[in-house]
């Protein structure tokens, strides 16, 4: 019985600690945010759509990033509360299961909004500008996760 109670205690703290990451993950996102707008801008240009589908491209990214901003206040709210709940002296369980559901149910609505946005954008390209789209969208997040690879090792440094 003590075995089974110090796992779901592991497997519960373990899964804590990865969304106590997430504060760290908004504010960064955040601070990205600006440069990732400019950057979809651009690559939404170089495709040369039609100048009516550019700028609905361009109003679906607006619509999402705005709703984004709620979603993420949602986030760091759910987190602070979840984390209140953890530092009581002694954590009230019902406290937990409710925070962890918060969370996850914020963090299921912010993976919703990315996929709902892509989903929108494409619907308004013909099938070779979503295959462009997709490409050069595929090119960046690649350039990007090198750039965090680096940034990563020179701070292991």
């Amino acid at each position: 019985m003590k075995a089974k109670f110090n796992f779901k205690l592991g497997a519960l703290c373990a899964i804590l600690s990865a969304m106590l990451l997430m504060p760290a993950l908004v504010q960064a996102k955040g601070e990205e945010a600006a440069v990732h707008k400019e950057k979809k801008d651009q690559m939404i240009k170089e495709l040369k759509l039609a100048p009516e589908k550019e700028k609905a491209v361009l109003a679906v990214e607006d619509k999402y990033a705005a709703e984004r901003k709620e979603i993420i206040a949602g986030v760091k709210k759910a987190n602070d509360d979840l984390q209140a709940a953890l530092t009581a002296a002694t954590p009230d369980e019902a406290k937990l299961k409710a925070g962890v559901s918060a969370l996850t149910a914020s963090q299921d609505k912010m993976f919703a909004s990315f996929k709902n946005q892509r989903d929108e954008e494409l619907a308004l390209m013909t099938p070779v500008e979503q295959a462009k789209y997709l490409m050069v969208l595929g090119q960046w997040r690649q350039k990007m996760m090198k750039k965090r690879d680096k940034k990563a090792a020179a701070e292991k440094k």
